[in-house]
Parts: structure tokens; C-alpha cells; sequence
């Protein structure tokens, strides 16, 4: 995976504390009625502003203000309520993008790889047009996954990727009580995502958590 944000490390003490003081009531709480508001997705992402200075992909990069249209609509579109999931999924869409610096995968530049949440190929084909891979044949071109992968990259479906594959995963929702707080986002990463669960992915999840629950 490519991983763009380096967060600033916090002590296991903090990092602890941190977790303890998010109720689970939260992480299950559904805001159907509440979209994320513009203050909170700026806060998630960093504060990105663009153009970013220097960037050889100034056409990648999106602000907060951006994308708040696209990532509201695509929670309602997929039904994604509870506040514990969409921590997750905004916290994934961050972490991979750079705070939506990126679209695409740059470094190492891996063929049809790209979107906020830097979905990987086949998925990107059944995003683009819901057939089912046994349609595909078995060896593609690097050429042609790229090409299947811009078919995603405008913002109405690469901020609703994360979303999308969420949902066709088959993951157990996340955002369930007690110790499962933790270990549900860490599953859907390891075994729906493909990826390692490392520190500064949890700290990620968790900051963005606290972001949520009005606590940063």
C-alpha cells in the first residue's frame, strides 16, 4: 500500500487514554440526519490546501471544501450511518491519499491502483462497471488497468470508493461496543483491505474518531 502520511508518533500512554475516552455508545451512534461538516473533514485531512507548492500532480489534489459534497453523498448513497464507520473509512481515505493530495498511486506506481483510498486493481473494474471479473480476461496490461482505473478517478466515484468497497466487501460492519471498538477497523484493514494495521494507522483512526466526537 502506499502510504503518504507519516504521523507524529504519541506515547502508548496517550495513545491509550485516547482510546479509553471514546464511549462505545459513539462508535454506534447513527447521524443519518448530520452530515460531516466542513470543520471536521478539514481537520481529518490535515488542513490540505491546494495547489500544493512543488507537487508534480497539482490536478490530485483537493481540499476539505471539495470534498465534503461528494463524501456526504456517498455515505447516504451506501447507507453508512453510525459514526464509528465513517471514522473508519474517513480515517483509511486520509491515510492513503496524503489528506487528498493524491488520487493515484505514484510511489512505486503500481498499475490501475489510485482513488481516495487507493483501491486496488480488479476492484476498480467492478466499481466502473459492476460485471463480474470471471468476464475479465485473466492477464491484463498495465495499459489497460490504468485505463479501467481513470474510469474512477473523477471525484464523484474516487470519494466514493472507500464506500463502495466497504460495502461489497462482506466486512462485518465496524463500530461495535466494548473491546470491538478497536479490533473491528483492524479486521476490515488486515482481511478487507489487504494491508497491515500499523501504529500510525490506528492513531489515524482514533484521532479521527476524537474528531468526530467533537473532543479535538
Amino acid at each position: 500500500m502506499f502510504f503518504l502520511i507519516i504521523l507524529a508518533s504519541i506515547s502508548t500512554v496517550s495513545r491509550t487514554a485516547l482510546a479509553a475516552s471514546i464511549p462505545p455508545s459513539f462508535l454506534l451512534s447513527s447521524n443519518n440526519s448530520t452530515d460531516i461538516i466542513l470543520s471536521q473533514l478539514d481537520a481529518i485531512i490535515g488542513g490540505t490546501s491546494c495547489p500544493l507548492e512543488g507537487s508534480q500532480f497539482l490536478d490530485e489534489c483537493r481540499t476539505a471544501a471539495q470534498a465534503l459534497p461528494f463524501v456526504n453523498k456517498r455515505f447516504a448513497d451506501y447507507n453508512i450511518t453510525t459514526l464509528g464507520e465513517k471514522a473508519a473509512l474517513l480515517s483509511l481515505m486520509s491515510f492513503e491519499s496524503g489528506g487528498f493530495q493524491f488520487n493515484i498511486n505514484h510511489s512505486p506506481g503500481n498499475p490501475g491502483q489510485g482513488t481516495r483510498n487507493l483501491m486496488e486493481f480488479p476492484s476498480h473494474n467492478k466499481t466502473a462497471s459492476y460485471i463480474s471479473l470471471s468476464s475479465l480476461p485473466s492477464k491484463l496490461s498495465n495499459k489497460t488497468k490504468n485505463a479501467i482505473r481513470a474510469v474512477v478517478l473523477g471525484d464523484g466515484l474516487s470519494f466514493g470508493s472507500a464506500m463502495w468497497f466497504y460495502t461489497q466487501s462482506g466486512a462485518t460492519r465496524v463500530g461495535q461496543p466494548g473491546p470491538g471498538c478497536l479490533q473491528m477497523p483492524e479486521n476490515y484493514i488486515t482481511n478487507c483491505v489487504g494491508t497491515t494495521v500499523t501504529d500510525e494507522r490506528k492513531q489515524s483512526w482514533l484521532r479521527t474518531v476524537k474528531i468526530l466526537n467533537g473532543n479535538a
